[in-house]
């Protein structure tokens, strides 16, 4: 008698629930057409999609596999019929895209118009206008190093041209959304990634194979008048760029070299973004009268506390301008200025001379200035600042931590003398950046009682506002042309301005911070996060953006580079 086939192979006989589909000519077919369609599109796009927003990719891979094992499983041990089971398989292939395309659209770190749509007349016009633009890639920009020629251009039909139309193409995209910075560095699977800075936000915008990232760095190396063959040391520069019937715009060019590979940082007119002065920086007008008051005191440490890319640098320039530098000594100590200020000396710090930092800084504080800025500042430093005598001399000292507590915690413990440290102090100046809400599309709404009980804010608050991105054209949503869709334009100051009297240096000295703070509140002194409710209730920013910012990762916790560690790559 001839054995079941189920029994005779030692397979499980539900595979023979509808008999061996295998055996059928269009079974397989379509078991595996779908099965292989569904792997590249995880291989080939979510995968590189995950790495490029910087979402989990282990987890994301774990849980897409077990999707599939899971689908392929029920069609070949499921005890049911093939045309019950494979339907069910396609429903979970399916569902396992769409759940990674619905969390990837809702996910902060995913631009508005980088989200995937089911509009197919879009797709098709945004797949065009990739096409076309790829195969017209032209160049039509120059680039000057400082006190140098433009760029050659090199022949059409050059490897060269390719590179330099590229490099081009990525300028131009930076123009259009806004951004003011491009950085260019290596990723662990040996590729270059693309990021812009767009609002204070860094977003990955492209990927790019080892050579290409490479060749690029090169080209902006060269247009910036810097050592191609050097790829090791730090190098910086200023170049031009410049193209028809536009404004010619100054871009700061730093490359360096480390074991992954070359990086590049391109920041987009790195003067204008610290020539401000303090009543431009967006205070309130108690601050800026406390702020006004604190630099007429001539004396004294004043902490300008910030986290890196924060505006520490701009609010530190700020407040040496605000000193006459014509009738009074300004100086300044500095690793990379960003900009010269008229009548300032800035003394810059080179880490390949002989002497340390902080010699520099105690050779400064000894020439007898009136006004001096330190921005960088390490534990040996602050003991030279601490031991001067700054009763008349004013040193604004920068510290890259978050909040004015904090500030002035890391001030002591460099110190190392809670009395020196605090006798010396008389003020504090603390900030934080926030993205400020797109006036043209920013959408009203009325918040709950308890949110406005939750936030502290008052009861009769009868309009809040959130992101929009969109705007109403010929009665359909469209994305909006001012913030290009993201729902934000520009950064705005969130401040916190403090004067120390007696009282209060008594209170650092005995590390009373409670204390501490109840004496900022009892003189109605706003803190950063005051500051930002205030800006949620005029509608300058969202609910969600102040949270973001306020409870993001503390840059204070960090390890804090000496200064000849620090990068001085972009102002901050």
């Amino acid at each position: 008698m001839m054995m079941p086939l189920s029994i005779a192979s030692g397979l499980p006989s539900t595979l023979a629930a509808d008999g061996y589909f295998l055996v059928s000519p269009y079974k397989p077919v379509l078991f595996l057409a779908p099965l292989v369609a569904w792997a590249w599109v995880v291989a080939t796009i979510l995968d590189k999609d995950a790495a490029r927003w910087y979402f989990k990719r282990e987890q994301w891979n774990f849980a897409h596999l077990l999707a599939g094992l899971v689908a392929a499983g029920i069609v070949l041990f499921a005890p049911a019929s093939f045309w019950i089971t494979w339907p069910i398989m396609l429903v979970i292939l399916t569902a396992d895209i769409g759940i990674y395309a619905t969390l990837r659209n809702k996910d902060d770190r995913v631009p508005e118009v980088f989200r995937w749509s089911l509009d197919f007349e879009k797709m098709a016009k945004s797949r065009a206008a990739k096409a076309a633009s790829k195969k017209a890639r032209q160049v039509t920009m120059s680039f000057r190093p400082a006190g140098g020629k433009d760029l050659p251009v090199p022949e059409k039909d050059s490897p060269q041209y390719a590179v330099r139309a590229h490099a081009e193409t990525i300028i131009q995209n930076l123009f259009e959304s806004r951004g003011n910075q491009i950085e260019i560095v290596p990723t662990r699977d040996k590729q270059y990634r693309v990021l812009f800075s767009i609002d204070g936000l860094r977003q990955p915008v492209e990927q790019l194979p080892a050579a290409e990232g490479a060749a690029i760095i090169d080209f902006f190396k060269a247009a910036a008048g810097l050592d191609i063959e050097d790829r090791r040391r730090k190098q910086k520069s200023i170049m031009t760029i410049s193209q028809p019937n536009t404004t010619a715009r100054v871009a700061r060019v730093s490359a360096m070299g480390g074991s992954a590979g070359m990086q590049l940082n391109l920041l987009l007119d790195p003067e204008q973004q610290v020539k401000r002065r303090v009543e431009e920086l967006g205070l309130f007008p108690n601050q800026l009268e406390d702020l006004k008051n604190l630099v007429e005191e001539q004396a004294g440490v004043v902490l300008v506390s910030a986290p890196r890319h924060n505006g520490g640098t701009t609010t530190l320039y700020a407040l040496i301008r605000a000193h006459d530098a014509y009738t009074s000594n300004v100086q300044t100590v500095e690793l990379d200025p960003q900009t010269q200020i008229e009548g300032v000396r800035h003394n810059q710090f080179d880490p390949e001379d002989a002497a340390e930092y902080s010699t520099t800084v105690r050779s400064v504080l000894r020439r007898d200035p009136n006004v001096v800025g330190i921005a960088e500042c390490d534990d040996a430093t602050a003991k030279e600042i601490a031991r001067a005598d700054t009763r008349s001399i004013r040193v604004y000292v920068q510290v890259p931590v978050d909040g004015a507590v904090n500030a002035i915690q890391a001030w002591t413990r460099a110190v190392n003398d809670p009395k020196a440290a605090s006798n010396c102090l008389h003020g504090v100046v603390a900030q934080r950046l926030v993205r400020k809400l797109c006036t043209n599309c920013r959408v009203p709404y009325q918040p709950t009682p308890d949110v406005l009980k939750k936030l502290g804010l008052p009861p009769e608050t009868k309009q809040l506002f959130r992101k929009g991105g969109q705007v109403l054209i010929k009665d359909k949503p469209d994305t909006c042309p001012v913030c290009a869709g993201s729902g934000f334009n520009g950064q705005i100051g969130l401040f916190a301005i403090h004067t120390l009297d007696p009282e209060d240096r008594n209170l650092i000295r005995a590390n009373n911070v409670e204390g501490l703070k109840a004496s900022f509140r009892q003189k109605k002194q706003q803190s950063i996060q005051t500051s930002g409710l205030q800006r949620v209730m005029l509608g300058d920013t969202s609910v969600e953006e102040l949270v973001r910012v306020i409870q993001g990762p503390a840059e204070s916790k960090k390890k804090k580079p000496s200064p000849t560690e620090q990068s001085a790559g972009a102002a901050s």
